[in-house]
Parts: C-alpha cells; sequence; structure tokens
C-alpha cells in the first residue's frame, strides 16, 4: 500500500560500470519538481560503483544506490526491473543514465500524466557530435551542439506509471537482450505498451542532452536477433514478457518464434 510519505515520482538509472559520468544526478537535484516528492535510484549490474556516485549519495537523502552484484555480460532489463520493483513512486522516469535535462523536466513529466492515467511519454534524445576535445557538460554548450538524430529512441527516456510496467511483467531479461552494448529492449516495452492499448507520446518541447562518448561496436548482431523478437511481439499482440518481474508469469518461448531466432542467427552469421 503506497504511503502518504512515499514520493510521486521514481527515477530509474542503469549502469554496467560504464558511465563516463554522473551528471544527470546533479541534474535532476535542481529540478523545480519538490525534492521530497521524487526519488532516484541508481542501479548498478554488478557489484561496485565509483567513489563520486556514493559522495553524491551522501550529498541528497533522496537517492539510493543499488548494486545487483552479477557476472558476466551486462543485461539492462535486470537493472531497469530491479528498480521497477524498488521504487517507491506511482510515476517511473527511466533515462539513459549519461544524459542531462533542463530544471522543469520532473515538473513538467507529472503534469501530462496527471492529465491522462493511460499516458506512456518519451522524450526525444539529442546527441552532442562526435567531438575531440575534453568533456564539456556546460548546458551553454549542450542547447547549441546537441542535435536530434533519432526520432525513434525508446531508451532515451520511458515514463509510465508503475502499475504498467508491473502489468506488462517488465522489461523482458531473454538472453536475446544480453548485448553488453546497445538493446531494443525499449522497443520490445514500447509494443507492449501499445499492445495493452496504452495511450503513447513523444513530448514536443522536453529534451535529453546526451553528450558524446565512444561507443561500444559489435552491436549489429544483438539488434538484428532482438528485432526478431519484438516483431513475434507485435504480430502476436503479446504484452507480457516471457522472462520478467514476476517469475509466476514466466513462460517458455513458443517454437516457432525460437525457429525465427535461430534463423536470423545464421543468416546474420553467414552474410555480415
Amino acid at each position: 500500500m503506497k504511503s502518504n510519505s512515499d514520493p510521486r515520482i521514481s527515477v530509474i538509472m542503469a549502469d554496467g560500470s560504464y558511465r563516463p559520468h554522473f551528471a544527470i544526478i546533479d541534474s535532476l537535484a535542481k529540478q523545480t519538481f519538490p525534492s521530497n516528492e521524487f526519488e532516484l535510484l541508481w542501479v548498478e549490474y554488478y557489484d561496485k560503483v565509483k567513489q563520486e556516485l556514493v559522495e553524491k549519495v551522501n550529498q541528497q537523502p533522496n537517492f539510493r544506490i543499488i548494486t545487483l552484484e552479477e557476472k558476466g555480460t551486462y543485461h539492462s532489463s535486470y537493472c531497469f526491473n530491479a528498480g521497477i520493483v524498488e521504487a517507491r513512486g506511482e510515476l517511473l522516469v527511466i533515462p539513459d543514465a549519461d544524459v542531462l535535462v533542463e530544471k522543469e523536466f520532473l515538473k513538467t513529466i507529472w503534469e501530462e500524466h496527471r492529465e491522462n492515467e493511460k499516458l506512456v511519454m518519451y522524450i526525444f534524445r539529442s546527441d552532442e557530435p562526435k567531438r575531440e576535445s575534453p568533456l564539456c557538460l556546460s548546458y551553454d554548450h549542450l542547447r547549441d551542439s546537441c542535435v536530434l538524430h533519432n526520432t525513434n529512441n525508446y531508451g532515451g527516456c520511458l515514463t509510465v506509471r508503475k502499475k504498467w510496467l508491473i502489468k506488462i511483467n517488465g522489461y523482458e531479461q531473454h538472453e536475446v537482450f544480453r548485448t553488453g552494448g546497445d538493446h531494443a529492449n525499449g522497443l520490445d516495452v514500447y509494443t507492449r505498451f501499445k499492445n495493452l492499448g496504452l495511450h503513447v507520446m513523444w513530448h514536443p518541447d522536453l529534451k535529453l542532452y546526451h553528450p558524446w562518448h565512444p561507443h561500444k561496436q559489435g552491436i549489429k548482431y544483438g539488434y538484428s536477433i532482438q528485432h526478431v523478437f519484438v516483431n513475434h511481439r507485435a504480430n502476436s499482440l503479446d504484452t507480457l514478457a516471457f522472462s520478467g518481474i514476476d517469475t509466476r508469469l514466466n513462460r517458455e518461448i513458443p517454437a516457432g518464434l525460437n525457429g525465427k531466432l535461430e534463423k536470423a542467427k545464421k543468416d546474420f552469421l553467414q552474410f555480415k
């Protein structure tokens, strides 16, 4: 049961010990939304976080770090699901953990969701072009330099009521989404929200500023296989994760989908 002391919003950020900076924490600390009405959850897939992040916890009473102590290749879905379970807010905001936002960010998100209980809202991420100069986290610099390249970046920032993520059993933890690089699990969640009949919106004014950093290579294989998975989801109008938050709801992958995944793997290896 929700307590009167619980925050309205929980911001969930995932990490696999690779984030180049933690400017998002400082960015969220400057929000016009009341500080006692939101919480920040940083979910680390492995067992340790940098001292810089620990120090930020000591500076902000509404900030918690959760370490999953997992091994092997990073799988962000486990981080997102752990954050969903731990979140005390009724509204969840799940941004890319290396962006900056404006001070009205949470206030605007809350106002949009207050008007529509079934709203699933995404925020566009503008990216800084590749640079040779040192990292610059100045708002003036990022406002001038960041450009919107991908209008379908479902991993940029998702905002949705917690109850709807519970309804679809959270993010998909199937091994096909364990890539260590970029993932299509955001697209998978979007597809299941659409199948559920929720109201999807991309906010026309809010922005995420994403400073440039080197990206991991070799992710095309993961994407090609994951899209087969998501396409099956779309065509079957499925809403539940096969492997998600509530293990009682977990299911075996249909034989037909397994066959398509195996074929996609062979095709990629043959034609790459």
